[in-house]
């Protein structure tokens, strides 16, 4: 952790480098995330070497030319030009420093304060549902909750636009993953490399889980939560599955069924699938919260999926969840 701070520097008294030094250290420990903690100390550590100044005398135009270096150079680990999300989190990692530094006194001011960083769309090429169009509201509408198929469609796509969660992780889900707490209910689900999260459900995406599991008998933990209509049953018979036995919905037959009512909605040729819902939660979410909020929306593990990764909490996720909740409270629940 000391590396962070140059220890021949010779510029810092024996005093000042020690607090300079357990400054850096009380920063890093700050962050429960592993590879928060690697991500910026390597950070550090390359604007440093780059920059040949001890700690109280970055500048501004140190950090103006640090990002200038970066925007023309290549990764010495990658041979590729680095991305602006790598060089938003580079600057991020000084930004966060330099303030906590500046909380402890050793700095009077925040030399990346002013310096401008690109704007960057943390979800590349990805497709997602026009929120200005009314696009999301328009795909639920298309469901008809008077059947127990539209039920269950209309809570799966409520967990795609609240929770944001991967089409693998819907799959998985049993009627165990639901945990009740009086009027509450929680979700646990697996996140894509094999970790558990434990989550509140917003109240929309609980009623219609409910909804649905109403429709449904001799349900058991270990029940699929989320199963195959008549037809999909009758294809499972063809496959070997025993006589009234509950098949759940694949990851195949969810993009199906997102493919069949956008093609209502957007027409054929729309490139929307379940991913596109998750995108589409997080673009509503980014309108209102913190990149740093949306990445734990998302559960997302690598620092360079957003464009400026800050340490969140799971209060984060579900502040947003909640919020994206009640953006469809008041949409239709029946044609």
């Amino acid at each position: 952790m000391t590396s962070i701070i140059p220890k021949d520097d010779q510029s810092l008294s024996t005093d000042v480098l020690h607090d300079w030094k357990k400054a850096a250290a009380s920063w890093l420990d700050n962050f429960s995330s592993e590879d928060t903690r690697r991500a910026y100390r390597q950070a550090w550590s390359g604007f440093l070497a780059f920059a040949g100044t001890p700690p109280d005398k970055v500048s501004q135009d140190d950090v103006i030319a640090y990002r200038r270096h970066l925007e023309t150079s290549t990764s010495p680990k990658t041979g590729e030009p680095y991305t602006q999300t790598t060089i938003n989190l580079r600057l991020s990692a000084l930004s966060s420093f330099f303030a906590w530094a500046k909380e402890r006194g050793l700095r009077s001011d925040n030399p990346t304060d002013g310096v401008k960083r690109k704007a960057v769309n943390p979800y590349g090429k990805a497709t997602w549902l026009r929120s200005e169009d009314g696009e999301d509201y328009r795909l639920l509408e298309a469901i008809d909750t008077s059947t127990t198929r539209g039920l269950r469609d209309r809570a799966i796509m409520l967990l795609f636009l609240t929770l944001a969660l991967r089409v693998s992780s819907v799959a998985a889900l049993t009627v165990g993953s639901l945990r009740r707490q009086g009027k509450t209910t929680f979700l646990t689900y697996t996140q894509k490399g094999g970790k558990t999260r434990e989550v509140r459900l917003p109240e929309p995406t609980a009623e219609a889980i409910d909804a649905y599991l109403g429709t449904r008998k001799d349900l058991t933990d270990s029940s699929p939560l989320f199963t195959a209509s008549d037809a999909g049953r009758k294809a499972a018979l063809r496959l070997g599955h025993k006589a009234g036995e509950e098949s759940p919905l694949t990851t195949r037959s969810i993009a199906a069924l997102v493919d069949s009512y956008c093609n209502k909605v957007l027409g054929k040729g729309h490139g929307i699938h379940p991913h596109s819902l998750r995108h589409t939660a997080a673009v509503n979410a980014s309108k209102d919260h913190t990149i740093a909020e949306v990445s734990d929306l998302l559960g997302h593990a690598s620092l360079q999926v957003t464009t400026i990764y800050l340490h969140a909490t799971g209060k984060a996720s579900e502040k947003v969840a909640a919020d994206l909740g009640r953006r469809y409270e008041n949409s239709n629940h029946s044609d």
